[in-house]
């Protein structure tokens, strides 16, 4: 028999207060929730109703191999009394469902740190944001992946979510035939952590202090941002040398519904789904394909015979500090000495290095002979052809005219409403 359970309180030092629909408040112990053997779905909402019931449409119809899966569903205080009233009456077929409310606003960046402790009652906590839908093998590849690297210390979490757009840039990441690579940065658009890696993350963030971000070698649009948890966990990673495991194939995709923190719907965020049942095959850390927290391949540098204190690689031309490093690699112009040539044609386009494919695209300079501070080349239109290959240009100009001018409509709407 499933069962709905209503959450009054935040987590305490040592239990959770529960709420039993009817009934007085319990403990944690008294109604069992923390079952430490299972994996808890966490759907995590604020004020958007129609996005809630979107992720538990997903939900509901996902394939799970048994039915005992606990739901979380954490709803921030907005005084949504709809959207409240829906999550409480949701039926959830596949489990226990426990329903916390907070009773005053935490915000994005605590809410979702609060969501991540409840991995002290789990194994571990899917977290899902109230815009993200998922693929019907969702909770199998989670499943599998938590058994499969569950011991391994130098995993920080596991995404479901596969990144096809990176810095504005269109991404693809290196095959090698299994389901699963390496990258030193977190998902945001469902992650899974385990007790084991969010208590990790947990202690040392207790000790890190903000001014410690100037210092980090991390994208630095990402140290700029002000409600994000998810900076913390680049920062976490980049300073323990953890990685996130990611899919080769998305197990979510994300609508960006405007909201709290974005003013208009976006189709960024949307990922090929995986719709087909797979078998996975995960693979050992030390074999992964690993990525660095800007998305470059990390054996590049082996392929070049140099290391990451030589070599800097800069493929999006978009790192706003260039690394001190003797060597840069990048298809921006500059005036160093160039010391080998690459072509921009494979795909990924770290493959034109390891196959050393010569061309006029991409440049290996040696920063060491050459003028730093003498005004460089604009970008080279490669840059636009490799990653729009066909792409019809004259949409492409009818876009940016329109939005252009949808632009100019709402400055001008603001100006007159002031």
């Amino acid at each position: 028999m499933h069962t709905t359970h209503v959450l009054t309180s935040i987590i305490l030092r040592d239990t959770l207060m529960i709420k039993h629909l009817g009934t007085k408040n319990m403990t944690l112990q008294d109604i069992n929730i923390g079952n430490k053997d299972k994996i808890a779905i966490v759907a995590v909402g604020y004020n958007r109703l129609k996005s809630m019931q979107r992720l538990f449409y997903s939900l509901n119809n996902a394939q799970y191999d048994h039915d005992d899966i606990p739901l979380v569903i954490s709803i921030d205080c907005s005084g949504d009394t709809e959207l409240y009233d829906y999550v409480k009456e949701f039926k959830w077929s596949h489990g226990t469902k426990y329903v916390n409310i907070q009773e005053q606003r935490l915000g994005l960046k605590n809410h979702i740190l609060q969501c991540g402790d409840l991995t002290r009652f789990f194994r571990a906590v899917i977290i899902l944001e109230d815009d993200i839908f998922v693929s019907e093998f969702f909770y199998r590849y989670v499943e599998q992946a938590v058994d499969f690297y569950y011991d391994e210390d130098r995993v920080g979490g596991i995404s479901l979510y596969q990144n096809e757009v990176m810095g504005n840039l269109p991404v693809i990441y290196m095959k090698d035939g299994s389901d699963t690579y390496l990258k030193q940065a977190p998902a945001s658009w469902g992650e899974c952590w385990t007790d084991k890696q969010w208590n990790r993350f947990r202690e040392w963030y207790k000790c890190f202090k903000d001014e410690e971000f100037t210092i980090l070698d991390i994208p630095e649009h990402i140290k700029q941002w002000a409600k994000a948890w998810s900076k913390y966990y680049y920062a976490f990673l980049k300073e323990t040398n953890r990685y996130f495991v990611f899919p080769q194939v998305s197990h979510t995709t994300c609508f960006a519904d405007a909201g709290e923190n974005s003013s208009a719907s976006s189709c960024l965020g949307q990922a090929n789904l995986l719709m087909g049942k797979p078998e996975y095959q995960f693979n050992r850390f030390d074999d992964m394909v690993r990525y660095d927290s800007y998305d470059d391949n990390e054996a590049i540098y082996n392929w070049l015979r140099m290391t990451p204190d030589e070599l800097c690689i800069d493929f999006r031309c978009n790192k706003v500090n260039i690394k001190k490093c003797r060597y840069l690699l990048t298809p921006a112009i500059k005036n160093f000495k160039v010391i080998r040539r690459f072509a921009m044609s494979m795909r990924p386009i770290e493959l034109n290095i390891k196959y050393g494919i010569e061309g006029q695209d991409i440049f290996l300079y040696d920063t060491f002979d050459g003028n730093a501070n003498a005004i460089e080349k604009a970008l080279p239109l490669t840059i636009a052809f490799y990653h729009l290959r066909s792409f019809n240009f004259g949409l492409l100009k009818n876009y940016v005219l329109s939005f252009y001018k949808d632009a100019i409509k709402r400055k001008m709407s603001f100006i007159k409403k002031k």
